[in-house]
């Protein structure tokens, strides 16, 4: 059996990971707070970067020799991973900002990286969150037993019982942050592009870079509580940022 507290974990994790990313937009498009189409590029941005680009690139990568001794050098692998995530979304961010020339107001920036975060969520963590909640379920109910592979079954198992919750609320609060991250990084990308000036893409691989590689360095040495912490407070300076060009941002990206 699993124990109730983690059950409710993965539920409650499941909800904030795929119903409520979906619930905001439902209720900002009835208000008309966001734009379909830059929203649509947005999360488009996200699936080509990652699902269809990086992650099976990554996962090639990993059955290479040289590669494998490679991710032995934990601070050069991480370097790596976090810089490879800042190129390959930033420079999809930047694909999708030449092509909505005429959806450069604030309104769509947000839209965009909105909609870039929370296909993000959902895929990458919301999915895996309704997976692991109904295998829970599936399991106290009896019926996970009847799985073809006892082994596997026994893997999980274990795996379920020795889940922390703590970690999987922090995992909720974790995508809070990467949320108001991905608009942020969004802004930059745009403001380069109206103004014409490329450095704020290099700027955007660069915090995009820094903000990944501090997440897994302050996880590693300081714990996930502390990290989480310092991310938040950065992740509310960047909000802050992106709320004051709401009144200055326009299709010159005046700033």
């Amino acid at each position: 059996m699993i124990p109730f507290s983690i059950v409710f974990s993965f539920v409650i994790a499941a909800v904030f990971t795929v119903v409520v990313p979906i619930v905001i937009l439902i209720v900002l498009g009835i208000k008309r707070k966001i734009s379909g189409l830059p929203l649509l590029f947005g999360a488009a941005a996200f699936f080509l970067s990652q699902v269809v680009l990086r992650m099976p690139l990554m996962s090639m990568l990993s059955g290479q020799s040289w590669y494998q001794a490679f991710a032995s050098q934990f601070f050069l692998y991480v370097l790596f991973l976090s810089f490879s995530a800042g190129l390959f979304e930033e420079s999809a961010r930047l694909g999708g900002a030449l092509l909505l020339k005429k959806h450069r107001s604030y309104k769509d920036v947000i839209s965009f990286g909105l909609g870039h975060a929370f296909c993000e969520v959902i895929i990458l963590v919301g999915i895996a969150n309704i997976s692991n909640a109904l295998l829970c379920l599936s399991i106290n109910s009896g019926n996970g037993l009847s799985m073809p592979s006892s082994e596997r079954m026994e893997t999980m198992l274990a795996w379920l019982t020795s889940t922390n919750t703590m970690d999987v609320y922090l995992g909720i609060l974790e995508r809070f942050i990467a949320v108001i991250f991905h608009i942020f990084a969004t802004v930059l990308v745009f403001i380069g592009v109206t103004k014409k000036k490329i450095h704020y893409y290099f700027l955007a691989i660069l915090v995009h870079t820094l903000f990944n590689l501090s997440a897994v360095l302050l996880t590693q040495f300081a714990g996930a509580v502390i990290s989480e912490i310092a991310l938040l407070i950065t992740a509310l300076a960047m909000g802050f940022y992106t709320l004051r060009l709401k009144e200055d941002f326009n299709i010159r990206g005046a700033v």
